[in-house]
């Protein structure tokens, strides 16, 4: 322990030395019959502490799938230039045969100036496709209104077959951990095998029983034009139950505009979900656990 024995500028500093053994007997004095932060090697693992492993390695196969999508760019752009370099015509989607201009710049040059461009049709193209992760895109699901549907007068007709789709939960779901999601197919809502509903749905009566927390796609999901649900709404006249139907708002010839936008929106939603693992904590606060022996 060191201590200023000078004036205001510290000239002078004496230090105290605090031998080993006298270390020793002040820890001594704080032992106790357990220790902070331990556990059996035989302790069960929370839910918790599950879905936040198995998220961190989801993240990295999304990593890893982005790393790969960047590293095509780069050989399809510097492939186009090669093409316009060595057979003198522009690459397809191209006329066969167009002549493309002479070069203005080296072949490194060039392709990093179409790199991001062809990153982008990438990303396109992927976003046509379902991934092996997949995350909710939407925003915030407290503020997300709902279709004016009288659920509850309808339940007894329909039998809540919107509870028999699969959609995809988001960041914020996956914080708040009430709404289940499938392990195999992350992070797909949780469904049960005997009659395909949602895990949080009553088998008796068909109403949610987490309705509070649901999330957003449950919030915003409009049954009245949906064909799985419903021959004519108006006359409340329901569709035969259809199970396993991943619920999709991918439209059969999607505009490039909007494939554009999903794919930014699927980026964004993988941003929020590393900045929600990279700032949690492993442990919510002190807890006690076994001592350790030698």
């Amino acid at each position: 322990m060191c201590q200023p024995s000078g004036g205001q500028g510290y000239d002078n500093v004496s230090c105290l030395v605090i031998p080993t053994s006298v270390y020793a007997r002040r820890m001594a004095d704080q032992e106790t019959d357990h220790a902070y932060g331990t556990a059996a090697p035989d302790a069960p693992a929370t839910r918790t502490e599950l879905e936040r492993a198995i998220r961190n390695l989801n993240l990295a196969d999304l990593e890893l799938r982005d790393t790969l999508l960047k590293l095509a760019a780069r050989v399809v752009a510097l492939t186009d230039e090669l093409t316009r370099r060595i057979d003198g015509v522009e690459p397809l989607p191209a006329p066969p045969g167009t002549p493309a201009p002479p070069p203005t710049r080296t072949v490194e040059a060039a392709t990093d100036a179409a790199v991001q461009s062809t990153l982008t049709a990438i990303r396109v193209s992927d976003a046509r496709l379902a991934t092996r992760v997949s995350l909710d895109y939407g925003g915030p699901k407290y503020t997300t209104e709902s279709p004016a549907i009288p659920c509850a007068e309808l339940i007894p007709l329909c039998h809540a077959r919107c509870c028999a789709l699969s959609f995809a939960l988001s960041t914020e779901d996956l914080d708040e951990g009430v709404i289940c999601w499938d392990y195999g197919q992350p992070y797909l809502i949780r469904q049960r095998a005997s009659d395909g509903y949602c895990v949080h749905n009553d088998p008796d009566g068909r109403g949610c029983t987490v309705h509070s927390f649901r999330p957003r796609v449950c919030r915003s999901y409009d049954c009245r034009g949906d064909k799985r649900v419903w021959i004519d709404y108006d006359q409340r006249i329901p569709a035969p139950l259809v199970r396993g139907q991943i619920e999709t708002t991918v439209d059969p010839e999607p505009r490039e505009f909007d494939l554009v936008e999903r794919a930014r929106a699927r980026s964004t939603a993988f941003s929020r979900e590393v900045i929600s693992i990279g700032e949690s904590y492993a442990e919510p606060a002190p807890r006690k656990g076994p001592k350790p022996s030698r």
